[in-house]
């Protein structure tokens, strides 16, 4: 039985894909609401679950859908499905469409079954996830393993080349959800798609796939809140802009590659880990990461190399007295 809001004739225009780019944070909601409720379907970036239709309806317990799609960010999950749950009884379609971290969860589920790495290679569709996956977890576990002990310097080394592979994974997975969206074109006239705020490429990917079936529109769903205190319209950190320029094959220079790369670190370390919840400020992880930026662009390689070693074992809160003490000597 089609959606209350699904086209009838399909093909009779092109379809109009929105692309929300933001964090899962709190204080994004409320403008992902606003653009939901102009579309007739919702796309959201995940594996597909049996239960969602159950959990919308609320036949299924909010914390055991939570439980299972191992949510980072529980707050942030519940307060999304209560407006997915306002926005269902609204006869709105729900899709969930993330192919790269659906393949992921198969490939899981194979290892469960005690398949072999090979077993799994032999499968096509899920041959280049795996590939992918192993390159960028084996840079990562490099970085983890030099990030207490090896000289600054190769620090900072494992830094870029994880920025490179984190780079190419969200190619892939852009590519992959892209080819996966234009099934939507003439289904709807209207279509949101959540995506995460790097995930930069999923535009160009899907005009390219639609082919005439569709347009693409981008929204930074916080940028009105930014607008009025930084010019672009999503905050990056010095760790995101080096992935942005490996994303689109921007050539940097190696000395701006390494002060980059070195800023991130200091900026991971002092960045909250955990949702803030809304005080005086609607958007205190914004003003958080608004002010962290504005401390560590002032930070030279050296001076990175400096904090570093008292920053990599405090927490958070501690990190940010050391840096800003840093900044007034």
């Amino acid at each position: 039985m089609p959606d209350r809001h699904q086209r009838t004739d399909p093909g009779s225009g092109p379809s109009l894909f929105t692309i929300g780019f933001s964090t899962h944070r709190l204080e994004s909601l409320p403008f992902a609401h606003r653009e939901m409720t102009q579309h007739q379907a919702i796309v959201l970036e995940e594996p597909p679950s049996p239960i969602l239709t159950a959990v919308l309806s609320g036949e299924v317990d909010v914390e055991e859908y939570l439980w299972e799609m191992e949510a980072e960010f529980p707050e942030f999950g519940r307060q999304q499905l209560a407006i997915l749950q306002e926005i269902w009884h609204q006869k709105r379609a729900i899709r969930q469409i993330e192919p790269y971290l659906e393949r992921l969860v198969q490939i899981h589920d194979l290892f469960a079954q005690d398949a072999t790495p090979a077993e799994v290679m032999a499968r096509s569709e899920l041959k280049e996830v795996y590939q992918m996956e192993r390159e960028a977890s084996a840079a990562l576990l490099k970085f983890y393993q030099v990030s207490l002990l090896a000289p600054f310097s190769q620090v900072v080394e494992s830094v870029q080349r994880f920025a490179r592979q984190d780079a190419a994974r969200f190619r892939l997975r852009d590519a992959l959800r892209a080819q996966a969206l234009t099934g939507l074109a003439g289904h709807f006239e209207t279509i949101y798609v959540e995506a995460g705020y790097l995930h930069l490429a999923l535009p160009g990917e899907l005009y390219r796939r639609l082919n005439g079936t569709g347009k693409v529109r981008s929204v930074f769903l916080l940028k009105e809140a930014a607008r009025c205190r930084s010019p672009h319209p999503l905050v990056f950190g010095p760790g995101d802009i080096l992935t942005i320029h490996h994303l689109f094959r921007r050539p940097l220079t190696p000395e701006r590659e390494k002060l980059l790369a070195a800023q991130s670190l200091i900026y991971i370390k002092v960045l909250s880990k955990e949702e803030i919840p809304a005080s005086d400020s609607p958007t205190p992880h914004l003003d958080e990461e608004l002010h962290l930026n504005q401390l560590v662009r002032r930070l030279a390689y050296e001076d990175c190399e400096r904090l570093y070693p008292r920053l990599k074992r405090a927490t958070p809160p501690v990190a940010l007295k050391e840096l800003e003490h840093f900044l007034l000597i």
